[in-house]
């Protein structure tokens, strides 16, 4: 009887890990932003690439970085020129993303990024 609890278990959490990758497979490409873009961004590279080489990408692309996450494989970085988000995935980027896209994890989860300045807690602006 063991044995089948199990297997149930087992196939529960595949039926959740293949519905959490469909629902990323339609999500994240649509959260992509436009090549035309600019400003603070979040970006997203190959895993096979390091830290420093990553760094180099972003400078390429006259972008300046803000901070390394996963082991440089995602960065979070900054540029007022028009088309960085292009520059970036001509650089060899694989896609980049508003920072904004992860304020929905509560306190940040496992990708805590801080965009905002240091300092302490401001109240939210009256509704």
């Amino acid at each position: 009887m063991a044995e089948g609890t199990h297997g149930i278990a087992l196939k529960v959490l595949l039926l959740l890990l293949g519905l959490w990758l469909a629902a990323m497979a339609v999500a994240l490409p649509s959260a992509a932003l436009d090549d035309t873009e600019s400003g603070l961004v979040l970006v997203a590279f190959p895993m096979n690439v390091g830290d420093d080489r990553n760094l180099l990408r972003v400078a390429a692309a006259e972008g300046r970085p803000i901070r390394s996450l996963l082991g440089g494989r995602l960065w979070l970085a900054q540029s007022d020129e028009p088309g960085f988000v292009g520059a970036l995935k001509a650089a060899g980027a694989w896609a980049v993303f508003s920072p904004d896209m992860l304020a929905a994890l509560p306190q940040g989860g496992c990708f805590d990024i801080s965009v905002r300045p240091p300092g302490p807690p401001r109240p939210n602006p009256p509704i």
